[in-house]
């Protein structure tokens, strides 16, 4: 019997000499990982549906090396502006490595799913992306993920924050510099950041940000991942 999935394509690894695993975000499984026979073989069968920012429908079936086997998978959507821009694309590769690092394996993470889909719908729209929708998104996600950062009171002594503050990971987010940290000096206040947070990332890319240290946020998902991103190498050269 077949059991049917929906999943964000997230990233994948070849096995043998034609299989790949796929690595999903889901929203009722949380970071899900599926077996495709021959999908390296088969263009006809697979052909485009597993690149990330893909979301399928799945049919799953039985187990071999103890991950579920794909009996078939129709797109539901993807990236296609996306693809025509290497700025867009590599934000949809950051987006899935965020989103997907930070949520859990075999348990639900239906807002994680929710902001990978709303972050995608994003990269398709005519209005190109900011750092500021980047910083939104990576606000959220830690959100979603229960790893709120501190950013309106001092992670160290609870008292409303101003200036000049630095965000240190060890701490647990921003912090009044004479409370001790040795993490980025913030030239804007967290403040800032903490705006972007509630933002709907559909109304981001109107948004600007004047703060110097635009990677305070992904240093903070790096710290908790105990790990690089990946994509983020790509991002930082793209940015300039």
């Amino acid at each position: 019997m077949s059991d049917a999935l929906d999943g964000i394509v997230v990233g994948t690894l070849d096995v043998g000499e034609a299989d790949r695993i796929v690595r999903l975000l889901t929203a009722s499984l949380g970071r899900h990982s599926v077996l495709a026979l021959r999908a390296r073989a088969s263009k006809k069968r697979f052909g485009g549906l597993l690149d990330p920012g893909t979301q399928l429908r799945l049919q799953r079936g039985r187990r071999r090396s103890g991950l579920e086997v794909v009996q078939s998978a129709d797109r539901i959507s993807g990236p296609d502006v996306a693809r025509t821009d290497l700025m867009r694309i590599t934000l949809v590769a950051y987006g899935c490595e965020l989103c997907a690092g930070l949520a859990p394996e075999a348990t639900p993470a239906p807002k994680l799913y929710r902001l990978l889909q709303v972050w995608l719908e994003l990269l398709e729209g005519e209005t190109p992306p900011t750092e500021a929708s980047r910083l939104a998104l990576e606000a959220k996600a830690l959100t979603f993920a229960g790893l709120t950062p501190a950013l309106v009171r001092c992670a160290v002594c609870s008292e409303d924050l101003d200036d000049p503050a630095v965000f240190d990971p060890e701490a647990g987010g921003a912090l009044h510099a004479r409370c001790g940290g040795g993490g980025h000096i913030l030239a804007a206040t967290a403040i800032e950041l903490e705006a972007l947070r509630r933002t709907p990332l559909a109304d981001t890319p109107h948004h600007q940000v004047t703060s110097s240290s635009p990677w305070v946020l992904s240093d903070f998902v790096q710290h908790h991942l105990g790990r690089g991103l990946n994509s983020r190498g790509m991002l930082e050269t793209l940015s300039g």
